[in-house]
């Protein structure tokens, strides 16, 4: 009967040196962000039933080993703070979109994104990141995902006022006729400032009345010009002095702007979103706690930054937020079975099922957390335990071959 063993031990040492390789991998990838570590499987190669024994039971000879398979580990990374506003990492399921070479679609969990000069935002390995596009505000996440363009430095459009409020105590105390004045800032379409002085006058014991008026040279008159009113009401008081809020909040009305800005139409809240009355008639003197309004001036954009949703949301000079792009996770049936493609980035396979595409935080998808990096999730202990387990077996299939070989000479010196 021929020595198989030669070849046994063969198969033996090839596949014990591809686990060696997967390793050495692994531990080359340590510090490689969102890195999935991978395991060598092996099964067994059988020459087929040579008979039976004298039980009648079959008789197999076994051949070795051969690769079955180089399995990925996709247990989640620790996320890691960067500080850096573009970077991203995935707290859960679910992989970054990327336009690959063709205009195919790549998946990474790498979150490490940059801007190029065009305002491209990239992945680590160079491809276009693709999130759903912001419409009037609104996340448009009925649209096909497409590439996402921010530019730092761009002048972001000025918010015309909308609404105002004030915080403010009139004095209880004071006689029918006594009045009491305040002024704010507003800002128009185009960014312009305009100050609007609100006068409160006492009618009687429960009623004061108010008249809004900005500058005539606002409105296109004459500087010196009385000042133009551009809206009036009554406030009413309860007999503990709280304001009764009508039934619609009163409104500024502005047109004509000089500046050539839009109309502007904007609500006086008279209470806060609980419904809880601003405006007090108690017998302490009049003052003005705080002044709110919602608009702001232009301003270019100096940061961005991302929250848990994939809302990438831009700070400007001035302080404001502006939503810019939604970055969109894919997750698959099975993960395992996606295809390495250029670094960190794979490719949908036969084998891994097609993507579903959406938000971070539904479909379960995991959520983000921004200024943060996924590292890798190789253990060194465990690889090194699998190293010196490896390197047993690569010995022990070589000393099989050199054992076999003693046997093949004792064979050639029968005839000495």
């Amino acid at each position: 009967m021929p020595l198989t063993s030669f070849y046994t031990a063969l198969t033996g040492i090839n596949s014990n040196s591809t686990a060696i390789n997967v390793i050495g991998d692994n531990l080359a990838n340590m510090n490689t962000t969102a890195f999935k570590s991978s395991k060598a499987s092996f099964k067994e190669l059988l020459a087929g039933q040579s008979g039976t024994d004298s039980a009648g039971n079959p008789i197999s000879m076994g051949l070795g080993s051969s690769l079955g398979g180089i399995t990925r580990s996709n247990t989640q990374g620790t996320p890691t703070s960067t500080g850096v506003s573009t970077d991203a990492a995935i707290n859960g399921n679910g992989f970054f979109i990327v336009e690959t070479e063709g205009g195919g679609m790549g998946f990474t969990r790498n979150g490490a994104f940059q801007l190029d000069k065009e305002g491209n935002f990239l992945s680590s390995d160079g491809f276009k990141v693709l999130g759903y596009p912001i419409v009037a505000g609104v996340v448009d996440t009925s649209s096909t995902v497409s590439s996402i363009v921010i530019k730092k430095g761009e002048v972001v459009p000025a918010g015309a006022t909308s609404e105002i409020s004030i915080l403010a105590n009139l004095d209880a105390g004071v006689p029918t006729g006594g009045e009491f004045s305040t002024s704010l800032n507003v800002f128009d379409s185009i960014g312009l400032t305009h100050a609007i002085k609100l006068t409160f006058t006492r009618s009687s014991p429960t009623v004061w009345s108010w008249s809004a008026t900005i500058p005539a040279e606002d409105l296109g008159g004459t500087a010196g010009s009385p000042p133009t009113e551009v809206g009036s009401g009554d406030l009413n008081f309860d007999t503990i002095g709280n304001v009764v809020p009508p039934a619609t909040a009163p409104t500024i009305d502005i047109a004509g702007l000089a500046s050539g800005a839009a109309d502007m139409a904007i609500t006086f809240n008279l209470t806060d979103k609980l419904g809880k009355g601003l405006i007090t008639n108690y017998g302490a003197s009049s003052a003005v706690s705080s002044t709110v309004q919602n608009g702001y001036g232009a301003s270019s954009m100096a940061d961005i930054r991302i929250e848990s949703d994939g809302l990438i949301v831009g700070t400007t000079e001035g302080g404001q937020t502006i939503k810019l792009a939604q970055l969109a996770l894919a997750n698959f049936p099975n993960v395992d079975g996606l295809a390495k493609y250029s670094g960190s980035t794979f490719v949908a396979f036969t084998s891994s099922g097609e993507p579903s595409i959406g938000m971070a935080g539904t479909g379960g998808r995991g959520t983000l957390v921004g200024s943060a990096l996924e590292k890798s999730n190789v253990d060194m202990a465990q690889e090194f335990i699998n190293l010196i387990t490896a390197q047993k077996a690569y010995q022990a299939s070589s000393k099989i071959i050199t054992t076999t070989n003693d046997l093949y000479q004792e064979s050639v010196n029968l005839i000495r």
